[in-house]
This record gives structure tokens, C-alpha cells and sequence, in this order.
């Protein structure tokens, strides 16, 4: 696969989940060029064929290292999530749940609960073991049904 290719087949994937991780358009437009811009530096990717988790790990890095130099967590105002608002919970409420996890069950959440990625995928973005992941979502999971009692 060529880099020009690469970009063709996951640039919309990618801009979604950066916008999905800070809830903010010039953010994840920010993740998004930083993303490419750091998988043009380091190709070929590592692992042939497994192009989809080699850039989302890039951009999971590049958005915590944004949170992180901000001191504070990423917006998700923008968070597109289906939800239907049954016991007074809102999609509001349910992005004011996900915006407070921490950067990495935070995008362990995203990956699973909005993306539908599997534990592996997470797993290989996030360099954890799969229980590792299925571990940092159910935490994430338990701590936005908390936030939403």
C-alpha cells in the first residue's frame, strides 16, 4: 500500500475518531494532520496489513499528548453517540460522563462503545494486552453508568 492510498482508505475513519476524542473540530483536525504527518514520518508502517491500528495508535498518542499539554481533558461536546434519552439522560449528560474518564479509558471507551473496534484492535492501539483493554473499557463502562445514576 502506498502512503497517498493510505490516507485514501482511512482519513474519514481517522478524522471521525480524533473528533470523537476532544469533541472539537480544530482539535481533531490538529490530531488528524498530526496523525498523518506522523505516519509519513515513520513509513512503512511497522506491520504490513495492519495499517487501521498503526493509525489509531498514532492518534490516540497525539491526543493524549494534547491532553496532557493542556493540562486538562478534551471537549467532547460533539460526541455523536445513539442514545435515546429514557430516565432523564441526555447525550449531553452521557458526553459530560465520557469527557471526565481518563485520556486512556477514554479512548479505550471511544474505541469500543463508538467505534465498535474489537479488544484486539484496542489492544494494538493502545499497546496493552487484550485483557489489558477489555479491562480499561468495562473500568471506563462502570464509571459512566456512575456518572449517569
Amino acid at each position: 500500500m502506498t502512503f497517498g492510498r493510505l490516507i485514501e482508505v482511512h482519513e474519514r475513519e481517522i478524522f471521525a475518531y480524533a473528533l470523537r476524542l476532544t469533541g472539537n473540530r480544530a482539535d481533531a483536525d490538529d490530531i488528524f494532520q498530526e496523525t498523518f504527518l506522523a505516519a509519513f514520518r515513520a513509513w512503512p508502517p511497522p506491520r504490513s496489513g495492519n495499517e487501521r491500528a498503526w493509525l489509531y495508535k498514532i492518534a490516540t498518542n497525539k491526543a493524549i499528548d494534547r491532553a496532557r499539554r493542556a493540562k486538562r481533558t478534551a471537549p467532547l461536546a460533539d460526541l455523536r453517540l445513539a442514545a435515546p434519552e429514557r430516565d432523564g439522560v441526555t447525550v449531553a449528560d452521557l458526553a459530560a460522563a465520557v469527557r471526565a474518564l481518563p485520556a486512556g479509558q477514554r479512548a479505550a471507551f471511544v474505541l469500543r462503545k463508538v467505534e465498535g473496534r474489537s479488544y484486539a484492535e484496542i489492544a494494538d492501539v493502545l499497546e496493552c494486552s487484550a485483557a489489558a483493554a477489555r479491562s480499561r473499557v468495562a473500568e471506563a463502562t462502570k464509571k459512566v453508568k456512575e456518572k449517569m445514576t
